[in-house]
């Protein structure tokens, strides 16, 4: 049996409130990836990090239940599908994300996830067993070609290897959120996309504490800076709670694919932030801002803008 919410489930919102709503999550997502790194530098255990942010907004989810967030009403075949959300969000997205982060710079993970549309249209074609038509499979090649020259394989340096490594971590987070985003638009159509939000988040929470176990008892959490306490409460409060919610609200009234144009505006957004806090002297210049960067990023998202394009 299914509980459905009739302010959310059962009703479309207003287009202009559904792009409003996608412009928050572009902003909440252009700062999280600069307070994900100020939390990975921080607190140095990627296996803690990820549980106390899982941790942090499962008590948020739960203390909601029962009023802003409706009460569970799933069947057993469902709670299974939750546990499978769980895993995709917190053990494989949020640990990748990071992982990634502690190598990384922050304008990288921006452009790697603006290729969340391009994920999504290869995973739904592969589903529905359909070739994308050929603008869409050139706007995939280069968006790819964008993806390589951001990389910079022919590069080489410990500066260059760090930033690759963590590149590939967050590409790791790139495809399990492709995946959720796939899969979890239908249950976000027959149940409250905020009870879906809510209990992916804290089964995936249950299921990290295992791997946090021994970093938590071995951590000092006395040597941790505010500023990475700061940067852990944004990503359990905007990042894992607010930007959730909005992005399971936006599954609901729009496919997959359409809800995935969050991601585009996030480059650009992110790198103008970043390049602002690299003159005010609160970041470091090694942050990866050069020609190459820019034509990546052009290159991307034009490829990303092209499988996106629908003919009327």
């Amino acid at each position: 049996m299914s509980h459905r919410s009739p302010q959310i489930a059962d009703e479309t919102l207003p287009r202009g409130l559904l792009y409003g709503l996608m412009a928050l999550h572009v902003g909440c997502a252009s700062a999280t990836y600069l307070f994900g790194k100020a939390a990975a530098i921080g607190f140095d255990n990627p296996e803690v990090l990820t549980f106390l942010r899982a941790a942090g907004a499962a008590v948020i989810f739960l203390l909601l239940t029962g009023s802003f967030i409706p009460p569970p009403r799933f069947n057993l075949k469902e709670w299974g599908q939750l546990c499978w959300f769980g895993f995709l969000l917190v053990l494989f997205n949020q640990y990748c994300f990071i992982k990634g982060l502690q190598y990384t710079v922050p304008s990288h993970p921006a452009l790697l996830y603006a290729l969340t549309p391009l994920g999504v249209l290869l995973l739904d074609s592969l589903l529905k067993r359909r070739m994308p038509p050929l603008p869409k499979i050139f706007g995939v090649g280069l968006a790819l070609v964008g993806v390589i020259v951001i990389l910079r394989p022919w590069e080489s340096g410990e500066t260059f290897r760090r930033i690759r490594t963590g590149d590939f971590w967050i590409l790791g987070a790139v495809l399990s959120w492709v995946i959720y985003t796939v899969a979890a638009r239908r249950a976000c159509q027959k149940h409250d996309p905020r009870a879906v939000t809510a209990w992916s988040l804290i089964i995936g929470a249950l299921m990290m504490l295992p791997l946090a176990g021994p970093g938590l008892v071995a951590m000092d959490f006395t040597a941790i800076s505010a500023a990475a306490w700061l940067s852990l409460a944004w990503l359990a409060v905007f990042t894992s709670v607010i930007m959730m919610l909005l992005w399971n609200v936006l599954l609901h009234d729009l496919g997959p694919v359409e809800v995935a144009v969050c991601t585009n505006a996030q480059p650009p957004t992110t790198a103008l932030i970043t390049a602002f806090l690299v003159g005010m002297g609160w970041l470091d210049r090694q942050q990866d801002l050069g020609l190459l960067f820019f034509s990546g990023m052009l290159l991307v998202i034009c490829g990303v803008v092209l499988v996106q394009f629908r003919r009327s």
